[in-house]
């Protein structure tokens, strides 16, 4: 064992890490059973000497600006002119307001709509919740990586990016500081602060996209009807803070070694009218940029005949990877092949009743966000805890420059141990920074577990 970590060294170069134990979409399904190779807990040898190598480069930048660390934002696929979006949204709200949909007007919030149906809390002049306090300490990216880390195992968010550059550090890494610029850039923390209060009402309301359920591999099932969308309803700024929000919101849903979800693209009654290509690149660009890895698989259902000439545009602009875990199915028995009969909606052909309906946020579900001393004290526990874990990282990698197997081990396991104080302790802070929402509403969040039963309907 003493030469293993040299050893390693010079494997790596010559390893192809994304083909190695990587089974087939389908072949998971079929098994039943989900490949983790590459994943939390489940590294090899040299796969965690990379994840040691991605920590060093870190660590060595953690103190510094975070506009001062290079990084390589992802060019492909297109990114979507926000500019012009914005423009276009400002011609149409001149015609506004009008409604979109159930008395949902045109760009009006959740917030606009509860206060509208006499949903008022009795805080701060009725403000369900409070004014936005910044939660990112300094410019550092110190600061910036624990603030997308948030309730993540660390390592899990570092293997995302290491998976997504086939385990080629250098541009798993600049691909991750592209992605903490960007945060940044988008007041991500301030989009969770608030949560969907401040998102399009009508794209709450006629849940567009929800979660519910899980498919065969223990995956959320995302379910997106097309025909629920039209890209005059909402204005694109919206749209975006809509996606920013569900994309975060379905964070909490995964659990190691659960860490992807799967979408169902669910184009019955699908027309040319429901085509959005600001928001299909849009979400293309977050997907492979700024949420790797968090797809397991996507089922394109029930797609109209010419839908293979927009696959034939759209399918250029994925990642070779994303596109591969794409399926089409056109009859309930496709779905079958990977969601279990209680599981699937009976609205396409399984025995789940569940039908979507937005849980309206209570007036004072978000008092503990009021309380600013227990926030703080949330903090410090939170902050002590992750600079035990630094100084646990450093000894790994320390460990791991010496070759000191035993060290390397042994660190390794504080490591683990203080990971899990630390996602404890940043559930307990988001109490006080995370607005409740649809998912909390309905009680199948709760305090970090996850149970579908809460909206499911017996046979």
């Amino acid at each position: 064992m003493s030469g293993l970590f040299k050893a390693i060294s010079r494997q790596r170069s010559t390893i192809d890490m994304a083909g190695v134990g990587r089974e087939a979409i389908t072949t998971q399904f079929t098994k039943g059973r989900l490949d983790t190779s590459g994943a939390y807990k489940h590294l090899s040898p040299v796969e965690e000497n990379l994840l040691a190598d991605f920590w060093e480069k870190l660590l060595a930048d953690f103190d510094k600006p975070l506009s001062k660390v290079a990084s390589d934002p992802i060019v492909r696929p297109i990114e979507c002119d926000d500019e012009a979006e914005i423009a276009k949204a400002k011609e149409i709200g001149e015609s506004a307001p009008f409604e979109v949909f159930e008395g949902c007007m045109f760009n009006q919030t959740v917030k606009d709509r509860c206060r509208e149906l006499g949903i008022v809390s009795e805080q701060e002049d009725g403000l369900m919740v409070p004014k936005y306090e910044k939660q990112i300490k300094d410019d550092t990216l110190r600061s910036a990586m624990w603030s997308v880390v948030r309730e993540d195992h660390p390592d899990v968010l570092m293997l995302r990016f290491l998976r997504a550059r086939k385990w080629d550090v250098e541009k798993a890494y600049r691909m991750a500081i592209a992605a903490l610029k960007w945060r940044i850039q988008e007041n991500v923390e301030e989009i969770i602060w608030y949560g969907d209060i401040y998102n399009d009402a009508s794209l709450m309301w006629k849940g567009v996209s929800y979660a519910h359920g899980k498919d065969k591999l223990g995956q959320p099932i995302i379910w997106s009807g097309s025909c629920l969308h039209h890209q005059k309803d909402q204005s694109y700024p919206q749209l975006k803070r809509y996606l920013i929000w569900m994309m975060e919101t379905l964070r909490q849903l995964l659990t190691p070694p659960i860490e992807r979800v799967c979408l169902i693209m669910d184009l019955t009654d699908h027309s040319n009218a429901n085509m959005d290509w600001p928001f299909v690149k849009t979400f293309l660009k977050f997907l492979e940029a700024y949420y790797p890895e968090c797809l397991g698989i996507c089922i394109v259902y029930n797609g109209p005949w010419w839908f293979s000439g927009v696959w034939k545009l759209i399918s250029p602009l994925l990642d070779p990877v994303v596109a591969s875990k794409v399926q089409f199915a056109q009859k309930p028995e496709g779905l079958l092949k990977f969601i279990d009969e209680k599981q699937l909606l009976q609205s396409r052909g399984g025995k789940n009743a569940y039908k979507f309906s937005y849980v309206k946020p209570d007036p004072e579900e978000n008092k503990l966000m009021f309380d600013a001393e227990s926030r703080a004290s949330a903090s410090k526990k939170l902050e002590d805890l992750q600079e035990q874990f630094i100084q646990a990282t450093i000894d790994w990698t320390d460990a791991k420059e010496a070759g000191d197997d035993d060290k390397f081990a042994q660190a390794s396991s504080r490591r683990m141990e203080l990971s899990d104080q630390v996602k404890a302790a940043a559930q307990e802070k988001d109490k006080y920074t995370r607005a409740r929402n649809f998912y909390t509403r309905a009680g199948i969040l709760v305090n970090g577990s996850v149970d579908w039963s809460k909206l499911q309907s017996p046979e």
